[in-house]
């Protein structure tokens, strides 16, 4: 729906914009270089100065070293005293939702719950993988479901997934700590037996809590 009201509206202004306004004054051809060729021109003299390549390298590098190694998120402390909340997470829908079946089963504007029809069965560890202490705390958890996942807020993914022995994950942009409201680590994320609630604690790497 919203991409429709996007073409709709990206139509309505080509059609302001081609209104007959009439002719002020004399009209003479433009003579403005073919882009495309300027662009090519651009092309030949970069890839003739070496300056082409070296672009590239320095490219190449940069995406290698922020796959492995991401920027960290911003705003994030370390915890330094145990605290816990509950976390709601329902959502106000933008469109609507169908099954698999086309049958719609919530609607736009409606305040939907997923946890209503999709059980929260793992448990998720934020911490910063930079801080040898949290690493030391990863160590240490049982996870209280059969599956879990680490997160990380800051370090390098291969070296923590050496470390750690298991599949890492990184915060990308902060996007689950602003939605879950974690500005410290260590921190943990699990459901709340028979509520629609997520619990979101706040635990010391020293304090061995588990």
């Amino acid at each position: 729906m919203r991409c429709r009201g996007l073409i709709a509206l990206l139509i309505w202004g080509q059609s302001v914009a081609a209104a007959d306004l009439g002719t002020w004054g004399d009209l003479w051809p433009v003579k403005e270089p073919d882009m495309l060729t300027v662009i090519m021109q651009r092309l030949t003299a970069l890839e003739q100065s070496g300056e082409m390549g070296r672009k590239m390298d320095a490219f190449k590098e940069r995406v290698i070293r922020n796959s492995l190694r991401p920027p960290a998120v911003p705003g994030i402390g370390r915890t330094e005293k145990y605290g816990s909340r509950l976390f709601d997470p329902s959502v106000r829908l933008a469109a609507d939702i169908r099954d698999n079946e086309g049958r719609v089963f919530a609607r736009q504007g409606e305040v939907m719950n997923p946890l209503q029809y999709v059980p929260f069965n793992q448990a998720l560890y934020f911490i910063n993988g930079d801080d040898p202490a949290q690493v030391a705390w990863m160590k240490r958890q049982t996870p209280p479901t059969l599956e879990s996942k680490i997160i990380l807020v800051q370090g390098s993914i291969p070296e923590m997934q050496k470390s750690l022995d298991s599949r890492v994950y990184f915060d990308q942009n902060g996007v689950l700590c602003q939605r879950l409201g974690i500005d410290q680590v260590p921190a943990r994320v699990s459901a709340v037996p028979g509520d629609r609630f997520l619990k979101v604690e706040f635990i010391p790497a020293e304090e061995g809590r588990k």
